[in-house]
């Protein structure tokens, strides 16, 4: 036989082989990677709850009304504000204190300090305590000496950042490389 019959014979198996290699292969499943990402966010809620109160102008209960805002970074981290109208509860509801107060921490705890002003005693005082997941803790400091210090249960849970879950789904192509069973 010819040169050019062989050489025909031997261009027209290689172009069958990767044919008939890949017709009994089963085929390769989709592959889904799921990626869930996180983003810095600012939160703003209110909230009601109420205090314990013990210190030199007496103990008592208070009611608490309240909004909270906080910027939460990557890290957890956390800056913001807390305002509240504080109620004598025992005492027929009368408006007792007013707050304003900076928060520092993280998602779950934060440093609370500020200032406020007591209608009951008519003075200003600072306020440096804890806010945490549905609860609060620390002082008022009155500037002539005396303090409240207070233990309050809260609605305001954990601050948390805003994730997107996104889910894709793609099917890698077949290579074409023969394998030998």
């Amino acid at each position: 036989m010819s040169q050019t019959f062989f050489a025909s014979a031997a261009v027209a198996t290689a172009l069958a082989l990767p044919s008939l290699a890949m017709a009994g292969s089963t085929p390769i499943p989709p592959v889904t990677t799921t990626t869930t990402t996180f983003a810095e966010t600012s939160e703003t809620t209110l909230f009601a709850g109420f205090a314990l109160t013990i210190g030199s102008g007496g103990d008592g209960v208070e009611g608490i009304l309240g909004v909270a805002h906080g910027d939460i970074d990557l890290d957890g981290d956390v800056t913001g504000a807390k305002a509240t109208l504080h109620f004598d509860v025992l005492g027929g509801f009368a408006l007792n204190k007013a707050k304003l107060t900076g928060l520092f921490g993280n998602n779950s705890i934060q440093t609370e300090v500020g200032g406020g002003y007591s209608f009951k005693n008519r003075s200003p005082f600072a306020v440096l305590g804890t806010n945490g997941e549905y609860f609060a803790a620390g002082s008022d400091i009155y500037f002539d000496g005396s303090f409240e210090g207070y233990l309050a249960l809260h609605t305001i849970g954990q601050l948390s950042l805003d994730s997107a879950t996104t889910t894709t789904t793609s099917t890698p192509i077949a290579s074409p490389i023969l394998s030998v069973e």
